[in-house]
């Protein structure tokens, strides 16, 4: 499963994100359109990011679809006031090498996380189906359990207060476990979108532990605090490919 791309979370009931923020995080439906470049040219590949808010019920989605690369990807989670759940998640599509129809189901009462779906990685001819349960532990202390879309509700909750510098511990969750350290690189940059200039928080998330031959790799996000924190930009690999996702246009229902 891609972490690449667009890449965007009630512990247990006792383990909660509450940094002291200097403002609240927005929170406004937001439709974003994303274009993809490859060796720093700009492709045919657009994507969008749709956020979706009904009190502290909200759902993201993100899609992609190209003959080379596809993802479709829709987040379900609990968030009010950086006090973040993530509740389930499911992702579908290929890119070289890889094809992937999966889920991941949260079970906060038992602390499991179930993984259910089909995945092809690049050395299998066919799609392999499995069926497992991830124990899942105190956020406070193994980290925030995130996928590719609510991280980044968790790395605006954390990295808003302008005083922080210390790392953040994210888990993204498959058939395997992918553990990632946050930093802050550098704060106040401007990045021009459609017109309006954003400032943005750089961050570097990078993998410690995962399984060998899993797609877990480091990935630069340029965060926007008046979006959410959703990303202007994004740098990663995609195999040995140079990968930019650059955001392109912004309708958020607060305008």
């Amino acid at each position: 499963m891609g972490l690449g791309g667009f890449g965007l979370v009630l512990l247990s009931l006792c383990a909660l994100v509450r940094p002291v923020l200097a403002e609240p995080i927005p929170t406004s439906d937001l439709s974003l359109e994303f274009r993809v470049y490859v060796f720093g040219l700009p492709t045919w590949f657009d994507g969008t990011v749709d956020v979706a808010f009904d009190q502290d019920h909200v759902v993201m989605k993100s899609e992609i679809d190209n003959w080379i690369l596809s993802n479709w990807h829709r987040s379900e989670l609990s968030y009010s006031d950086c006090n973040y759940l993530p509740i389930r998640y499911h992702n579908k599509g290929f890119s070289p090498g890889w094809k992937f129809n999966d889920a991941i189901e949260y079970d906060w009462e038992n602390l499991v996380a179930r993984y259910q779906g089909e995945l092809q990685r690049p050395n299998q001819t066919a799609p392999v189906f499995q069926k497992l349960e991830h124990p899942i532990g105190d956020q406070a202390t193994t980290g925030y359990y995130v996928d590719k879309l609510s991280q980044f509700f968790v790395m605006g909750c954390h990295f808003a207060d302008k005083t922080e510098v210390r790392p953040l511990l994210l888990n993204y969750i498959d058939d395997t476990v992918g553990r990632y350290r946050v930093r802050i690189v550098e704060r106040g940059k401007k990045l021009r979108v459609g017109g309006k200039t954003y400032e943005t928080i750089e961050v570097e998330s990078e993998p410690f532990e995962a399984t060998p031959g899993s797609i877990h790799r480091r990935v630069s996000y340029w965060l926007i605090p008046e979006l959410g924190y959703l990303p202007a930009l994004i740098k990663t690999k995609l195999g040995r490919l140079p990968l930019k996702v650059r955001l392109t246009g912004v309708v958020s229902s607060g305008e």
